[in-house]
């Protein structure tokens, strides 16, 4: 999915996310030849990532790990108005720590 459409995509979600956690989220946003549950999925499991390499870091850490908590809870949200059958596969993907890959 491309950034415009990902970035659209989220647009639409509500409740919307808070004003100071829409920077963080669009900033985090790629292209990934991904379907969507696993391209949202993708993007939270590489901010946690990014926070779990951090074990030192503090509070300037809190928005990357919101928007990773919101990335994998929109990956199955996505996923749920996609194919609600998919739902345990992307668990395991998540679970598993490969968010890409699998389809709905």
């Amino acid at each position: 999915m491309t950034r415009r459409a990902l970035l659209a995509w989220l647009e639409t979600r509500r409740p919307a996310p808070p004003d100071v956690l829409r920077p963080c989220l669009a900033a985090a946003v790629d292209d990934a030849d991904l379907p969507l549950p696993d391209h949202l999925a993708l993007l939270g499991q590489r901010l946690l990532t990014r926070v779990a390499g951090r074990p030192a870091g503090g509070r300037e850490l809190a928005l990357d790990l919101l928007a990773a908590d919101a990335f994998v809870t929109y990956a199955f949200e996505a996923q749920a108005e996609a194919d609600v059958a998919g739902l345990a596969a992307l668990a395991g993907r998540v679970g598993a720590g490969g968010g890409g890959g699998g389809g709905s």
